[in-house]
């Protein structure tokens, strides 16, 4: 068990971060925000699915992904096709204009991360690497955790 203080320096330093990518997003001219480049990497990795799968994997509502997907039709990255498993149900998957988007933007996002980090060293990006997918993977742990404990953790949060 970490000291408090240690836990409360961490969280400051996520909090940080969180902030300075907002302020680089904003300050960025990019074809994919965000939430859409979420739900397209989503894909991406896991193929065809269905919207309520995809709402799973980005822990938001399922309306949420809705809105995302309609537009993302409109804007020709994403088609839907019929589930062969059951006829009523739909599948999402990406199109070749959603995967060139995503590559586009996950390669400027690669080069800009680069020039950050330009001056460390390999051993510490990748240190750094490995830690956030350990808290990444041990917070959604916890957010299965009991209610009263999520709680707990939600007004140390606020």
């Amino acid at each position: 068990m970490v000291a408090t203080t240690t836990a409360s320096e961490l969280l400051e330093s996520l909090r940080a971060v969180l902030r300075a990518g907002r302020a680089v997003r904003q300050a960025r001219a990019d074809d994919l925000h965000t939430a859409p480049a979420a739900l397209l990497g989503v894909l991406d990795r896991g193929g065809a699915q269905r919207m309520g799968r995809l709402a799973e994997h980005l822990d938001v509502d399922p309306s949420v992904v809705s809105r995302q997907v309609a537009a993302l039709i409109q804007a020709g990255m994403v088609s839907r096709r019929p589930d062969p498993d059951d006829g009523r149900a739909s599948l999402l998957e990406l199109t070749p204009t959603g995967a060139d988007c995503l590559v586009r933007h996950r390669d400027r996002w690669a080069a800009w991360l680069d020039r950050v980090v330009a001056d460390w060293a390999e051993a510490d990006v990748t240190a750094l690497a490995g830690l956030l997918n350990r808290l990444s993977d041990d917070v959604r742990a916890h957010l299965c955790a009991p209610e009263n404990e999520k709680e707990e953790v939600l007004d140390h949060v606020r």
